[in-house]
């Protein structure tokens, strides 16, 4: 079973957003729209905060018209934050399920 941890729509470049209360799973990340691209970041700190970048480590880059270059990401960080580097109307979706 797969549900949506990010549903964002209508994003534009320097947005930021975030998700918590994520678990060890497999992640897929999808961004659409023309131009985007959105840097994706995860963080285990009790209180993560969104614009403290020691808070937050890289998981990947993703561009609108290229696919993931991992079908499944599994990790376990407990929470996830995007922020949009480029485009607008930007359309951002990670999906998670179980990892076994």
């Amino acid at each position: 079973m797969t549900f949506l941890v990010l549903n964002e729509t209508n994003k534009n470049t320097g947005d930021k957003g975030m998700v918590a209360q994520c678990t060890s799973a497999i992640f897929n990340y999808q961004v659409i729209g023309n131009g985007a691209v959105v840097d994706f970041f995860g963080s285990n700190h009790p209180n993560a905060d969104i614009g403290n970048e020691e808070h937050w480590s890289p998981i990947v880059t993703i561009a609108a018209a290229s696919p993931d270059s991992e079908p499944f990401r599994q990790h376990a960080w407990d929470k996830i934050r995007y922020v949009v580097t480029a485009g607008n109307s930007v359309e951002i979706y990670v999906s998670s399920g179980v990892s076994g």
